[in-house]
């Protein structure tokens, strides 16, 4: 995966960027639970600073997060702590395009366009062989990717400033090869915990023909799924352009 969060950057991401994922994970649990999972375990790829995992945990399943980022899992760690020593949760360092795991879950989720930091088809490939190794017979996987019109603010400087943060966002995105770069720079926090912020994103989008091929050849169905990404907590700048912002899939391991 060709971008790896710092641990300053994590904790900017934890205030600024969870928004959707605390409004869209509880109508994921109730999801998953309506359409029924062949075993309450989930693996939560890509879990980032552990907000999804702690809601699919208070639903009722038994987590596992994975995520490359240290920095990430500490804040992970921080806020799980009670749920990891009641054995709810477990957390594991990988890649999400090579990852295993010692049992396998009754699904599996990757939220808030992670998926689109992979750099390749082939990439994505390896991460769906993967998440099929961590399924049982009949496990769901539930992922979303971001559309181009995501990436199109890209190309616009955005600002956040408050009392206690300054952060410059800027990058470029590239119609033709549906790829691109966004730098996030800036300071946040007060006194001695001001923190510099400096991470660069690289993502790209990928074409629902390449996404359906990919997950075939890694025996993973696309399966109809309803649910609706609109949340309240999408952030302002990602909603100026027109177009879809990004799409809910899931698919079926099937023997």
């Amino acid at each position: 995966m060709t971008t790896l969060y710092t641990a300053t950057f994590a904790t900017f991401y934890d205030r600024y960027y969870t928004g959707w994922v605390r409004e869209f994970a509880p109508r994921l649990a109730a999801y998953l639970t309506e359409t029924g999972v062949v075993d309450r375990s989930i693996v939560d790829l890509c879990c980032g600073t552990g907000v999804s995992a702690a809601i699919f945990c208070d639903a009722g399943f038994q987590v596992t997060g994975v995520d490359l980022s240290a920095g990430m899992l500490a804040l992970a760690r921080e806020r799980l702590a009670a749920r990891i020593d009641a054995g709810a949760v477990r957390l594991v360092e990988a890649d999400a395009a090579d990852f295993a795991l010692p049992a396998p879950a009754g699904a599996c989720v990757s939220l808030d366009g992670a998926l689109n930091h992979l750099d390749s088809t082939a990439e994505l490939e390896r991460c769906f062989h993967a998440v099929s190794a961590a399924l049982l017979e009949g496990g769901q996987f539930i992922f979303d990717l971001f559309e181009p019109a995501h990436f199109r603010h890209w190309h616009h400087v955005t600002v956040i400033d408050e009392p206690d943060a300054v952060i410059a966002k800027r990058g470029v995105w590239d119609e033709g090869t549906r790829r691109g770069m966004l730098r996030v720079s800036g300071a946040f926090g007060g006194g001695p915990t001001c923190s510099r912020v400096e991470q660069t994103l690289v993502s790209r989008a990928f074409a629902p023909q390449e996404v359906t091929a990919a997950l075939a050849s890694a025996g993973l169905t696309p399966v109809a799924c309803d649910l609706d990404p609109t949340t309240a907590g999408m952030r302002p700048e990602a909603l100026r352009v027109g177009g879809p912002n990004r799409t809910v899939y899931r698919a079926l391991k099937r023997g």
